[in-house]
């Protein structure tokens, strides 16, 4: 067993999930010596880069940098002890320690939320994090969904502590709830890590869910409203920000339903409950414009004036406004646009509807005078033809077509030779006065032949 008395080495690499959850095999290459001469011939410690040893000290003072603007840098007191002594327990064990910086504005963080975070984390007595979001995503905060297993459980069970958005914390993990009690080598050791984190968003996504699932004497209630309804409102505002329209209508359709279902205690909880349906209803209707269904806007309109006095809202007004205009009601348009300009004088969105409109409308009265002008002058010039002919001919001429354009067949007269020039212009501008009815000409001078013809309609 000499062979032993050195170190040896594995014919493959040890899987660390492996190694801490299930039992593992090692194989060692036996040819491992004939294999380590070859590596004595590799200088084990290479000449550092001048170059690279710069440009890891800038990386390292940017991290540095970012961390104090971003106020994620390690608090003074770098003991470990010193800091555990100013935090709270998160859980009995006292695995997780928690400090409270900036507290947050709104509920409790839910447990499957999702959240848009920045984190940096430190080992004891150290400036500069070994972990951090600063290096990822581009240096913007990242988004982690709850209860999905992408995020550490100490982290996990400290962001669930506060209350969001806008919170601020310290967390001291023990490596149980970090990286595990063997922690994640080269780069994690199992040693406690103190995270500094920011919270910047808070997601309810299960809130409508969860708000199904409550019996209906809590559903009732006017603390469960609120606290569903400013979820779902949230929700619709970042969808419709993205331009979908369709699910932004779905979520204040939750609402509304959220809101017909509570039961308010006192007047000003009526009060702040038909301001809500007031602007939901509002909401929906802005939606609607946004994916041409006017007649949906009118609807919500109605909603509006029939629990408050829809003059009263400039934005309904606007919007009613709009999809008069959408469906060519120009008239109406002015009218509910000229309400709403009347609460807001000031507001620039519709001024600008307003001479938008107007000088629509003025291009269209120009364009439809044109044509009538044109219409008159045709009919004008037409008043004006004269043919020098005596009236009998003219007479005659008008007799036989009218015979012709009464028959349901085809029909040719054949005129006489020899008609004059002005004759044969006097047919001519007679016979154009009958449907289907033509003038053909053949030859020239006296031998020229004219016929009237009458021509099928199909």
């Amino acid at each position: 067993m000499e062979v032993f008395q050195d170190p040896v080495q594995f014919s493959k690499g040890i899987n660390l999930r492996e190694l801490m959850t299930s039992s593992t095999e090692f194989h060692i290459d036996m040819d491992f010596k004939n294999k380590s001469d070859i590596l004595l011939d590799d200088d084990p410690f290479p000449e550092v880069d001048d170059d690279e040893d710069s440009d890891v000290e800038d990386l390292l003072k940017n991290i540095e940098d970012a961390t104090d603007e971003l106020m994620l840098s390690s608090p003074e007191y770098l003991s470990f002890k010193e800091l555990a002594a100013k935090m709270v327990d998160c859980v009995s064990s006292g695995d997780a320690k928690i400090l409270i910086i900036e507290e947050g504005d709104g509920p409790l963080v839910p447990v499957d939320a999702e959240v848009t975070l920045h984190y940096a984390a430190y080992w004891e007595k150290t400036k500069i994090p070994f972990d951090t979001t600063l290096t990822m995503n581009s240096g913007a905060p990242i988004k982690i969904k709850l209860g999905t297993g992408r995020c550490l459980p100490g982290v996990e069970i400290g962001v669930t502590t506060v209350r969001g958005p806008a919170a601020r914390f310290h967390l001291l993990l023990q490596p149980r709830l970090a990286w595990g009690p063997l922690g994640a080598p080269p780069r994690v050791r199992p040693d406690p890590a103190l995270f500094v984190i920011s919270l910047y968003d808070v997601k309810d996504v299960h809130a409508a869910t969860r708000f199904n699932d409550l019996p209906i004497e809590v559903q009732t209630k006017f603390e469960t409203t609120m606290k569903t309804v400013k979820v779902l409102h949230s929700e619709a505002k970042s969808l419709f920000a993205k331009k979908r329209y369709k699910r932004a209508i779905k979520n204040y359709q939750q609402s509304m339903n959220v809101l017909s279902l509570s039961m308010p205690k006192d007047e000003s909880e009526e009060a702040e409950i038909k301001k809500l349906k007031v602007t939901v209803y509002t909401n929906l209707a802005v939606c609607y414009c946004k994916i041409d269904k006017p007649k949906y806007v009118f609807i919500m309109c109605d909603n509006i004036d029939r629990i408050s006095n829809l003059d009263n809202h400039c934005k309904a007004l606007f919007y009613c406004g709009k999809a008069h205009e959408m469906l060519g009601k120009h008239d109406l348009a002015l009218k509910y646009y000229k309400k709403a300009l009347k609460l807001e004088p000031k507001n620039r969105d519709i001024g600008k509807a307003l001479a938008d409109l107007d000088d629509y409308v003025k291009k269209s009265a120009e364009k439809e005078k044109t044509l009538w002008q044109n219409a008159f002058k045709s009919e004008k010039r037409k008043e004006k033809v004269v043919y020098d002919v005596d009236e009998d001919f003219q007479s005659g001429v008008r007799d036989m077509c009218q015979d012709l354009a009464g028959r349901q067949e085809y029909a040719k007269i054949d005129l006489p030779t020899g008609l004059t020039k002005n004759e044969v212009c006097c047919i001519k501008g007679i016979t154009s006065d009958f449907e289907g009815l033509v003038v053909d000409e053949d030859g020239e001078g006296k031998r020229k032949k004219v016929s009237i013809i009458k021509k099928m309609l199909y």
